[in-house]
């Protein structure tokens, strides 16, 4: 910009002497057009504006649901049900339900009937075509199409403080987080402090994963594919960790409001987690949060990773809420 300014300032002065009245105005023109700004490249582009979550749909006709998961396969969410009234969970069952909210069955797998066994379900995973549900001191699998009972491993021989969440980890093994709480809708029913994370690999072997004091009764994890890692809540602390298999001791990455109890994590990295503390469910976008309230008590949510939906259940009033969450603009 500044050469050709000079290089059209020389063709005017020069002869020197013999510059007309016209060229003068021309050349106060473009002088002043060289100090100019650049405007078209300073130019920024209108901020987008922020589109906020919205509600989709509240689902009734639960009893203490406790746990949604999405199948993508089946394009259908999972939820797990303590049922009845007591701490026993002997009317415990996993319902089916359409990311819309309708219910498909609403007891798809049932305590008692074919052969199942569910005690207190709490957290859901699916490995292939198995959807796996932590009972209680074991994990028990059913197949993800049929609903139909498979084999159980238990954990009781590692003595859990109540286990919660569960997250598939590398090679296709279980983490189970040990939260020590028996029931979400009764937190004062906890049998102690829970601080490890056990590991169950695809043989059915069980190991401690990860011991530490800075778990604070975890209650849930979901595994970060971008970050290589987990990502841990708990319901002790508002700190919010990230460890890898094999490292010493998790390490801080953020922070929220203690009382968290789920934790779940959106297709473009984004993490999601609930707080009893103040019935919020968060959305975290690096140092961008978003906090909707009025989730009272919500446990384990599963994200329907097609449409951004969030299956929150809210096991005191027998519910599910759904919320879409839109995808980041650009």
């Amino acid at each position: 910009m500044i050469v050709s300014c000079v290089r059209v300032v020389s063709a005017f002065l020069l002869p020197f002497f013999r510059i007309s009245v016209r060229r003068i105005f021309v050349l106060a023109f473009v002088l002043a057009g060289c100090g100019a700004p650049d405007t078209a490249k300073n130019a920024q582009p209108p901020a987008k504006p922020f589109v906020p979550p919205t509600h989709a749909a509240s689902v009734r006709g639960f009893e203490r649901p406790v746990a949604a998961r999405y199948d993508s396969a089946a394009d259908m969410f999972f939820v797990a049900n303590l049922g009845g009234d007591s701490a026993g969970g002997h009317d415990a069952f996993i319902s089916r339900m359409h990311p819309d909210g309708s219910i498909d069955s609403l007891r798809f797998i049932d305590n008692g009937r074919n052969g199942a066994r569910l005690d207190a379900p709490q957290g859901l995973a699916l490995v292939g075509d198995t959807r796996w549900v932590v009972d209680r001191d074991a994990v028990r699998a059913f197949d993800a199409l049929t609903g139909a009972t498979g084999p159980s491993v238990s954990l009781a021989a590692q003595h859990p403080v109540a286990l919660g969440g569960v997250a598939v980890g590398p090679a296709g093994a279980l983490y189970v987080a040990e939260p020590g709480l028996l029931d979400p809708a009764h937190p004062e029913r906890r049998t102690g402090e829970g601080k490890r994370i056990f590991r169950v690999g695809r043989d059915h072997r069980v190991s401690v994963a990860l011991a530490s004091d800075s778990l604070h009764r975890p209650t849930d994890l979901v595994w970060d594919r971008r970050g290589d890692r987990f990502v841990i809540v708990s319901f002790g602390t508002g700190n919010i960790l990230a460890w890898h298999p094999g490292d010493a001791q998790p390490r801080t990455v953020g922070y929220n409001r203690a009382q968290m109890d789920g934790a779940a994590m959106l297709p473009d990295g984004r993490l999601l987690v609930t707080s009893w503390k103040d019935s919020s469910l968060t959305i975290r976008d690096g140092d961008r949060l978003t906090a909707i309230t009025g989730f009272p008590l919500a446990a384990h949510i599963g994200v329907d990773t097609r449409r951004g939906r969030v299956a929150v259940p809210l096991p005191t009033r027998n519910r599910v809420d759904i919320w879409v969450v839109p995808p980041i603009t650009q």
